[in-house]
């Protein structure tokens, strides 16, 4: 029997060290790595399915990892010979809650927003759970964490997760990195987070994140951390001071000139009325 290829799919829940993550799995594999969203429509349901991966693999046919934010947890993605190691990275909910309306601020440049109005949205509330289970149940986000083998990061203990996840998922994976995307303001943050009745109105909303990070804090990382400490039968390479912090800018490159000159272009003619045909022919 031949040899399962592996194939790492990062769920990148947004303002949870994701992008910093992207960089790493680019830095590592370069052409291989693939930035993924579904090809009938950035932002709009069904998320990245199967069909997506099979159109993903006619262009880049080596492919060793995929991310995104359309990448969900509960859809199972399928095809013969692949061995599908997921993983994704959570933060604590009260503090990610916070910092996502910031970003909602200062990046999406919507000054006008009302936290009040925000906060009561369906895809705020309880974003980490709905994300990895496809609902607001903590339960069928641990079911699928389970079921899936999913390596679980965390955000507050990066360096560690990173160490975990290349000696248990990764081992060609290159961990030097350096931060990216790093808010340069956190204020509003602080401010819903100091004040008694914006703090609450997060708390309230984000009950099954705060339990799904529990369970992950309680059970899953330390198994995670005793399976790392056991694997180390072969050398791991270690941060240590003086370790190089950045990444392969070949690698980089690379990347970006196969997402900009061969992806990008062909999924703007998959979703052209008159182009989309001629797309779905050459990719039978």
């Amino acid at each position: 029997m031949s040899e399962m290829r592996p194939l790492l799919v990062f769920v990148h829940i947004n303002k949870t060290a994701g992008t910093t993550l992207r960089y790493i799995l680019r830095s590592s594999y370069g052409a291989r790595h693939c930035d993924v969203e579904p090809w009938h429509g950035a932002w709009s349901d069904p998320p990245f399915s199967t069909a997506d991966l099979r159109r993903v693999r006619k262009l880049y046919p080596r492919l060793a990892s995929i991310a995104g934010h359309r990448i969900s947890g509960h859809v199972d993605l399928e095809e013969d010979g692949t061995d599908f190691r997921y993983m994704t990275f959570l933060r604590e909910p009260i503090a990610l809650c916070a910092s996502r309306f910031q970003y909602q601020l200062d990046y999406r440049k919507k000054q006008g927003l009302v936290f009040e109005e925000w906060i009561e949205k369906d895809w705020v509330r309880d974003a980490q759970t709905q994300r990895i289970g496809g609902t607001t149940d903590p339960n069928d986000a641990i079911s699928v964490i389970d079921r899936k083998r999913m390596f679980v990061g965390l955000t507050e203990r990066f360096d560690g997760s990173i160490l975990q996840l290349r000696a248990l998922r990764a081992p060609d994976l290159d961990i030097a990195y350096a931060p990216v995307n790093v808010a340069k303001s956190s204020n509003v943050a602080k401010g819903l987070l100091a004040d008694p009745a914006t703090r609450q109105m997060i708390v309230d909303a984000n009950q099954a994140d705060l339990e799904l990070y529990e369970h992950v804090e309680r059970e899953v990382y330390p198994a995670q951390q005793r399976a790392y400490e056991t694997s180390l039968s072969g050398p791991v390479v270690a941060f240590r001071e003086g370790t190089r912090k950045g990444y392969d800018r070949r690698n980089l490159a690379l990347y970006g000139l196969k997402q900009r000159v061969l992806l990008k272009p062909t999924i703007r003619l998959y979703r052209g009325r008159r182009t989309r045909g001629l797309v779905q022919a050459l990719m039978r």
